[in-house]
């Protein structure tokens, strides 16, 4: 059954976001992805917000969102194919050994190639990185009337957890 918003109209993950909070889940998040006070005022710094912290010298360096090391992706006006990179911490419940698997579940009009695929763990704390391909299909190489974002989904499972990644192309 949809989840519909406060007007009664059906939801999209931008309104959604990762998944439902379940407390006794967030203890153990099994991969988290580091992003640092000085990563998220780079960012600000790109898109024009000057000042933010006065302690903060923001410097001639264009970042993009896609590029912030962040648990969900969000492309807007693809046109070809574009590569990104995520890394993750293993924070797992005590188990220094983690095997996790990459499971996508691609936005209609667009493939996503997740490499590695398995991202193997031997202690907690360790970090690994992998990369997210997104290709324009077809008549989408054209971003004339491309006004919808499609939907899809990464995952990366264990055993124990499941770390979503929100994906949103047009």
């Amino acid at each position: 059954m949809p989840i519909n918003d406060a007007s009664d109209n059906p939801t999209n993950p931008f309104q959604l976001g990762s998944d439902h909070l379940r407390p006794t889940k967030a203890v153990d998040p099994g991969l988290v992805y580091d992003a640092s006070y000085a990563d998220y005022l780079l960012f600000l710094c790109s898109t024009g917000v000057p000042n933010l912290d006065p302690s903060f010298k923001c410097l001639n360096v264009s970042m993009e969102a896609r590029n912030l090391n962040y648990p969900s992706l969000a492309i807007s006006d693809l046109n070809g194919t574009i590569t990104v990179k995520r890394t993750v911490t293993n924070v797992g419940d005590g188990n220094s050994k983690s095997v996790y698997f990459a499971q996508v579940r691609p936005p209609s009009e667009f493939s996503i190639k997740v490499s590695p695929h398995v991202l193997s763990f031997t202690r907690i704390g360790e970090k690994k990185s992998f990369t997210i391909t997104v290709k324009a299909k077809g008549d989408t190489l054209s971003p004339i009337g491309k006004t919808e974002y499609k939907f899809g989904l990464l995952t990366w499972n264990d055993e124990v957890t499941t770390s979503r990644v929100p994906l949103q192309c047009r």
